[in-house]
C-alpha cells in the first residue's frame, strides 16, 4: 500500500470557492440594499424636521401680526443659515417691559365733574415716531435660530425675484397677509425641500424638490 505524502502548507491554504465568493457578494449586496435607504431616510427626516421648525416660526409671525395689529417679518440670513422674527415698532416699544403698555393710548380721560375740572385735550396729532424692525421679545423666536451644519438655505423666491445671498425677509401685514414666496432648504446629501408661503393661507405648505424646478 502506497502512502500518499501529506499535503503541503501551501496546498492547505486553499482560496475561496466560487460558491463562497457568491455568498459573500450576496451578503454585501443585502447590507447595502438595507443600510443605504435607511441612511437616506434618516437624513430626509432630519431635513423635514428642520423645515417644520422654520414653518412654525413663519406661522407664529403671521399669528402674532394679527393679534398685535403690527406688521411682522421673518428675517432670514441666507448665507449663515439663521432666521428670527421681528416686528415693526418704535424703539420704546421694542425695548419696553411690556409692548402693549408702550402702544399709544387713544382714550381721553377727564378728572372731576364740572367743565372747569376737565383736563385740557391737545387736538394736535401726536408726533409720528420712527418705526423700524426689531426682534420680538421672545428668546425662542426673537433670537436667531441656526440651521444644522449639514443643512443650508438655497434661496428665497418672491415677487421681487430670486435671492440666494445676504438677508431676505417674509413680511406679514397687520392683517396677516403676505406675498407669495418659496423658501428652499437642502442638506449635504443634495436633498431639497421647499416651503410654500401663500398670501391667505393659515399654514405653510411643504413639498419635496427645488423651488425653481
Amino acid at each position: 500500500m502506497t502512502n500518499r505524502p501529506a499535503p503541503s502548507r501551501r496546498e492547505a491554504r486553499r482560496g475561496f470557492t466560487l460558491i463562497e465568493m457568491m455568498a459573500v457578494i450576496a451578503i454585501m449586496a443585502m447590507v447595502f440594499a438595507i443600510g443605504i435607504p435607511r441612511l437616506s431616510t434618516s437624513k430626509w427626516r432630519a431635513l423635514v424636521t428642520e423645515a417644520e421648525s422654520i414653518a412654525a416660526s413663519i406661522e407664529f409671525a403671521r399669528q402674532r401680526a394679527i393679534m398685535t395689529g403690527i406688521p411682522h417679518r421673518v428675517l432670514i440670513d441666507l448665507e449663515e443659515g439663521g432666521y428670527r422674527i421681528e416686528w415693526l415698532v418704535t424703539e420704546e416699544q421694542a425695548f419696553g417691559e411690556d409692548a402693549e403698555e408702550a402702544l399709544p393710548d387713544t382714550r381721553t380721560a377727564s378728572t372731576g365733574t364740572g367743565p372747569s375740572d376737565r383736563t385740557p385735550i391737545d387736538l394736535h396729532p401726536p408726533p409720528r415716531e420712527k418705526r423700524d424692525y426689531f426682534p420680538i421679545p421672545s428668546r425662542q423666536f426673537g433670537s436667531f435660530t441656526w440651521l444644522d451644519d449639514a443643512r443650508y438655505f438655497v434661496g428665497l423666491e418672491s415677487p421681487s425675484g430670486w435671492v440666494e445671498g445676504g438677508d431676505a425677509e417674509i413680511v406679514f401685514d397687520a392683517d396677516g397677509t403676505t406675498e407669495y414666496s418659496l423658501l428652499e432648504i437642502a442638506d449635504a446629501s443634495d436633498n431639497h425641500l421647499t416651503l410654500e408661503i401663500e398670501p391667505l393661507l393659515d399654514r405653510v405648505r411643504r413639498r419635496a424638490g427645488a423651488a425653481r424646478s
